[in-house]
C-alpha cells in the first residue's frame, strides 16, 4: 500500500509542477507577445520610415529577463506531451532567430551599407511568424489536456448518475 501512496503523490506533485509550469510560460509568452506587437509597430513606424536606426528600436524586442522562465526550467519542458514541448521550442527558437537577424540589421545599417527591402520584408516575415506562434501557443498552453478534460467528464456523469439514484430512491419510499 505504501507503493501506490507515494505514486499517487509522485503523479500529483509532478501534475502541480507542470500546470505552474504551465502558467509562469503562459505569462512570459504573453509578455514577449507584447514585446513582439511593441517592436512591430515600432519597426513599421519608425525604421521603415526612417526615423530611427535599427540599434534604438531593437531595444523593445528582448530585454535581459524576457525569457528567464524558460531558460531557467528548460528541463522541465519534458513535462509537457512532446507536440507541445516541440511548439515551446519552435517559439523560442524563433524568437531568437527573430532577435539574431535584427542584430544583423543593425550592423549592416552601422556599417553604412544600406539596408536591401528583401532584408526588410524578410524581418517584417519573421516577426509576423513569430507573433503567429505566440498566439497559437497562448491558446495551446491554456487548453485543459485530456486527462482534465476526461476527469471533468467522468465526474460531471458520477453527478448526475447520485441525482438520479437519489430520485430513484425518494420514488419507492
Amino acid at each position: 500500500m505504501g507503493y501506490i501512496a507515494s505514486r499517487i503523490s509522485q503523479y500529483q506533485l509532478q501534475r502541480r509542477t507542470t500546470e505552474n509550469y504551465k502558467l509562469a510560460l503562459v505569462s512570459e509568452i504573453r509578455a514577449l507577445h507584447k514585446h513582439l506587437i511593441r517592436y512591430e509597430a515600432a519597426f513599421n513606424d519608425r525604421v521603415l520610415t526612417g526615423q530611427a536606426t535599427t540599434a534604438q528600436v531593437l531595444r523593445v524586442l528582448l530585454q535581459p529577463g524576457d525569457i528567464i522562465v524558460f531558460t531557467s526550467n528548460a528541463s522541465a519542458i519534458g513535462l509537457f506531451d512532446n507536440r507541445t514541448a516541440l511548439r515551446v521550442l519552435r517559439f523560442y527558437s524563433d524568437v531568437r532567430s527573430l532577435y539574431g537577424h535584427a542584430l544583423v540589421l543593425t550592423e549592416l545599417a552601422g556599417v553604412g551599407g544600406g539596408l536591401s527591402e528583401h532584408e526588410m520584408l524578410r524581418h517584417q516575415a519573421m516577426l509576423r511568424h513569430a507573433r503567429r506562434r505566440a498566439h497559437v501557443l497562448v491558446k495551446r498552453l491554456k487548453r485543459p489536456g485530456f486527462a482534465a478534460v476526461a476527469l471533468m467528464l467522468l465526474r460531471r456523469r458520477t453527478r448526475f448518475l447520485r441525482r438520479s439514484w437519489r430520485k430513484r430512491r425518494t420514488r419507492r419510499i
